[in-house]
């Protein structure tokens, strides 16, 4: 059901549209550093809020629990002998 709102919003299309029209004043170069410098700005923050060491350290932890059940599941439902002919 839409709900009409009296604040107006702009579309997705819209705002890609507007994002296209910026960028095309651009040269190719400037549009190469824009790149480098929102990669750049993002492994800041990463760093600066100390949650990039903290991921990683989730994630390895995850795939060795994950490793280790499989594992295990392995052992126990797979039979190590060979089928009987």
């Amino acid at each position: 059901m839409p709900v009409n709102l009296p604040i107006s919003f702009p579309s997705e299309r819209a705002r890609l549209q507007r994002l296209a029209e910026d960028a095309q004043g651009l040269t190719p170069t400037q549009r190469l550093l824009a790149v480098a410098d929102a990669l750049a700005a993002a492994e800041a923050l990463s760093a600066a809020g100390g949650i990039r060491d903290a991921q990683l350290e989730y994630h390895q932890r995850r795939e060795e629990e994950w490793q280790r059940i499989m594992k295990e599941f392995i052992a126990k439902h797979v039979d190590p002998r060979p089928p009987v002919e």
